[in-house]
């Protein structure tokens, strides 16, 4: 892939947070009420995109993607254990958009959920195509439209009205989605940002393009439910064209990340020569995913992708500020480390205690660090 300007690395992330995925989380806040869920929404963007940015950062610094800056934390066998969790997870996401991106345009044009699942699996892959082989422009366009398209949804609620809802949601989860979907990109965010073309322009692009991308998003869906009443998906295909151009751009825009970093994260567990082959691959897979995910599961989902990446991006972390490498197979101290991180988390989000995410990365640090100065501990790990 070529040198990514600063404006394309702004809107590829602004793209890829402008998506059906975050504008029916930002509806999951909506039990808190406007002003408390638009806080919860803010303050886990703050937290969340900070985050993202900083991965981004370090992998422009290591000219390495961010699978590779994994494997510097975690050995040859440990990051491709965790570079085929984020194969999962990626697939994982890309049939959510899939889906969600189909049943819109079936609500929208009145054709088959089936086969609306297939156009946006053609398109997506199409995207994928263009992008990595072709021009970006194309991508940095469709992104300012969306933006503007996204805004005049605001003008077709009445804001006047305002629908009553029950307690479902703690403001602490609130937080914790807000965090979690910009931590859902840590694990990729790299094979982008290397090619960045400063490591201030990397960082800035970034967290701006994908922290406005995504509040713009979360704060359309909780005013949708607030001001509507009714399910995001009801709500697009109830508006006419803007909602269908909405829809298709938004898909292929988030989506086509999603699988050019499943095949990149890939390539540390085994080797391939054909990008293309195996993005058509994935693209299949995630399809067929689509017609299977259990829709209900998709909260639970976003808190487990947090769990796993948040504990295993703070060691790398530490081990770049700290300026270490872990040259052996398997290091032991950090698994530990993220395995403590990763009951941490659970334990946390289950029962609403404080912000999950900013724990678990106190307590990974401080495991971690003490690990690496116990002495009969020292054997395990090889800097």
């Amino acid at each position: 892939m070529n040198k990514i300007k600063n404006s394309s690395m702004f809107f590829l992330w602004a793209g890829a947070a402008i998506s059906i995925a975050e504008i029916y989380t930002g509806s999951m806040i909506a039990p808190l009420g406007m002003k408390k869920g638009l806080l919860a929404i803010f303050i886990g963007h703050i937290i969340g995109t900070l985050f993202l940015a900083f991965g981004g950062y370090i992998s422009f610094k290591g000219n390495k993607n961010a699978m590779g800056k994994v494997k510097d934390s975690f050995g040859g066998l440990g990051g491709k254990i965790i570079a085929g969790l984020n194969v999962l997870q990626l697939i994982g996401w890309s049939a959510i958009m899939i889906i969600q991106g189909g049943r819109a345009i079936s609500g929208q044009i009145k054709l088959s959920l089936n086969i609306c699942i297939l156009i946006v699996a053609i398109a997506v892959f199409l995207w994928s195509y263009w992008f990595n082989n072709y021009t970006k422009k194309v991508n940095d366009i469709s992104v300012i439209i969306l933006i503007v398209l996204c805004v005049l949804l605001f003008f077709k609620m009445d804001s006047s009205k305002i629908v009553h809802m029950g307690q479902g949601i703690s403001f602490t989860t609130a937080i914790e989605i807000s965090i979690a979907m910009p931590v859902s990109w840590l694990p990729l965010i790299g094979d982008y940002s290397k090619d960045g073309t400063s490591g201030k322009g990397v960082f800035l692009s970034s967290f701006f393009g994908y922290f406005i991308g995504s509040i713009l998003m979360y704060s359309l869906g909780l005013a949708i439910t607030l001001h509507t009443g009714k399910d995001v998906v009801e709500f697009l295909s109830s508006t006419g064209i803007i909602a269908a151009l909405i829809v298709l751009l938004a898909t292929v825009t988030t989506t086509f990340v999603d699988l050019y970093s499943a095949v990149i994260s890939s390539k540390q567990i085994y080797n391939f020569k054909s990008d293309n082959l195996a993005t058509i691959i994935y693209c299949i897979i995630s399809t067929a995913l689509a017609f299977i995910f259990p829709m209900e599961n998709y909260q639970d989902f976003l808190l487990l992708i947090g769990s796993i990446f948040v504990p295993v991006y703070t060691v790398v972390f530490v081990n770049y500020i700290l300026k270490k490498k872990y040259k052996g197979i398997i290091n032991i101290i950090s698994c530990i480390a993220v395995v403590i991180g990763i009951l941490s988390y659970n334990f946390l989000s289950n029962n609403s205690i404080g912000i999950p995410t900013i724990i678990t990365f106190i307590i990974v640090t401080f495991i971690y660090m003490i690990f690496k100065n116990v002495k009969f501990l020292g054997g395990l790990q090889n800097d």
